[in-house]
């Protein structure tokens, strides 16, 4: 015998948990929103140990946790990757200096629009790391 509709309770319970999809997405949702992507175009400069200024166009594409890109300068173009945790962010890549090549890698912190922190070119020394949101995306 077939049945023509469903219970009381069966219809509570299909509501509760349509509910409980519906919410449970929404705050998917808010979360993937509040977690703000890094892709994009950043001017980026740092100060080395010896004081000199160094300025870049970078390059991020993020997916998930991951950071792929380029940063571009006068003199070429080099690759970049790196990872972001919440606000923290690590980049690493490496350029050649005199003839050897140089890791640089960097920790910082993204809020907003900007990307403040700590650069490290290899064995040379540490110097402040800034990176500002140019606008395109």
């Amino acid at each position: 015998m077939e049945r023509e509709g469903f219970s009381r309770g069966e219809k509570a319970s299909m509501i509760r948990t349509s509910f409980q999809v519906a919410l449970l997405a929404f705050t998917l949702a808010v979360a993937a929103a509040a977690q703000a992507t890094l892709t994009g175009e950043w001017a980026m400069s740092f100060t080395t140990p010896r004081g000199g200024r160094s300025e870049y166009t970078l390059y991020l594409t993020q997916e998930g946790p991951r950071l792929t890109g380029h940063l571009t300068s006068e003199y070429g173009e080099t690759p970049v990757k790196g990872t972001v945790n919440g606000e923290e962010v690590k980049l690493a890549w490496s350029i050649m200096e005199n003839g050897k090549p140089l890791d640089i890698s960097v920790t910082a912190t993204a809020k907003g629009d900007a990307i403040n922190g700590t650069i490290k070119l290899g064995t040379v020394g540490e110097g402040p790391f800034t990176a500002e949101r140019t606008g395109s995306q």
